[in-house]
């Protein structure tokens, strides 16, 4: 199969313990894409626009706002499909089950420790991050 040794889980035996850790951080950070203050980072980086006039709420029988998010890091507005949820402090790596109580704690951190970046500069954080290792 690969390379490595296989985790001492007898049920696995095929899989590398590479393979192993990385399923379990994928599970992990997709039940991250649900976190509850993930969405309250974006609450608090959201602003609702239309015609370049900012607006905080909306009231019946007024026209729709375009929901924007401000980037941490550029500062300029961009729309939901162009922004992502970046930790301050990286949830680094899960590599062997000692890793995985911290990677937890810093995976579901609170909304302070959260951040909503554009997707260019995540890219340019996450680069940075990786280079550091």
């Amino acid at each position: 199969m690969g390379r490595g040794r296989t985790p001492p889980y007898p049920a696995h035996r095929e899989w590398t313990t590479s393979r192993f850790w990385s399923f379990i951080r994928g599970a992990l950070r997709a039940k991250f894409r649900s976190w509850p203050p993930k969405y309250h980072a974006k609450a608090f980086a959201s602003r609702a626009v239309q015609d370049g006039v900012y607006k905080t709420g909306r009231h019946a029988g007024e026209p729709k706002y375009v929901n924007y998010y401000e980037c941490a890091e550029c500062h300029q507005q961009f729309r939901d499909k162009d922004v992502e949820v970046d930790h301050i402090i990286p949830a680094g790596s899960l590599k062997c089950k000692e890793d995985l109580p911290a990677f937890v704690d810093r995976m579901f951190c609170s909304a302070e420790h959260l951040r909503v970046v554009c997707k260019p500069c995540h890219k340019e954080i996450t680069a940075a991050e990786r280079k550091k290792k």
